[in-house]
């Protein structure tokens, strides 16, 4: 075995020592902010257009100012927290701070760091156990008042963290709903547009009542729901 190799090792060997949770650690929270943000401000933009929004909200204007505004100010909360992770005192443990709890068993599993790749891998489940225990260890040796400090800082992360991604979720699961609506409605005229053009056509300007064409354009016409035409 030559040197790399024996470096490998012992860094594969040492990955437990290393570990954060997948899915709730403090780069990933950075990362979901900015998608969080990233996409608040595509729908923002989206937005733009008001009388598509309150067309979708039955007409109701307040509705659609105040459903504009949870986007927005859920963007403005996600850049004010980004801030607050660069500018306040984020604890050095905190991503130990929740494998010593944890906190794997429900978001994604633990990870560990590989010195010699400078990357994360999975851990098989006796590391995992190995990560817990080495992480419950280091959190031991801090001084009680650092670490209620610690415990205190990190879960004020967390609390606002899960609140964000709980209303994102919610909003765009409303949003979605607007959309496949809007959307249904858009598909539903521009088959209309064309059936309207092949019932022209068809029938010298609408001369003849009896064709197809024709009947197949008032078929749809009946179809469309009645808030279309309000």
């Amino acid at each position: 075995m030559n040197a790399n190799e024996a470096k490998r090792n012992k860094a594969k060997q040492f990955r437990y020592k290393k570990p954060i949770v997948r899915d709730l650690n403090l780069e990933t929270i950075r990362e979901e902010l900015w998608d969080i943000q990233e996409k608040c401000e595509d729908v923002s933009w989206y937005l733009t257009d008001e009388d598509t929004l309150i067309n979708a909200l039955d007409g109701d204007e307040d509705d659609a100012y105040e459903f504009r505004m949870m986007f927005a100010d859920l963007c403005a909360e996600c850049e004010q927290m980004q801030e607050d992770l660069e500018c306040e005192w984020i604890p050095d443990c905190f991503d130990i701070f929740f494998v010593a709890t944890g906190a794997g068993e429900d978001y994604g599993g633990l990870l560990g760091y590989d010195t010699y790749s400078q990357d994360y891998y999975g851990l098989a489940d006796f590391e995992e156990r190995w990560a817990e225990s080495e992480s419950a260890d280091k959190l031991k040796r801090m001084r009680k008042e650092d670490l209620i400090e610690t415990a205190r800082r990190c879960l004020r992360v967390y609390t606002s963290y899960v609140g964000m991604r709980y209303r994102y979720d919610c909003l765009k699961a409303a949003m979605d709903i607007l959309q496949d609506q809007n959307l249904g409605y858009l598909q539903m005229i521009r088959k209309i547009e064309a059936e309207y053009e092949k019932a022209n056509e068809a029938s010298d300007g609408f001369r003849y009542k009896y064709k197809k064409e024709v009947q197949e354009l008032e078929r749809l016409l009946a179809a469309m729901p009645q808030e279309v035409w309000l």
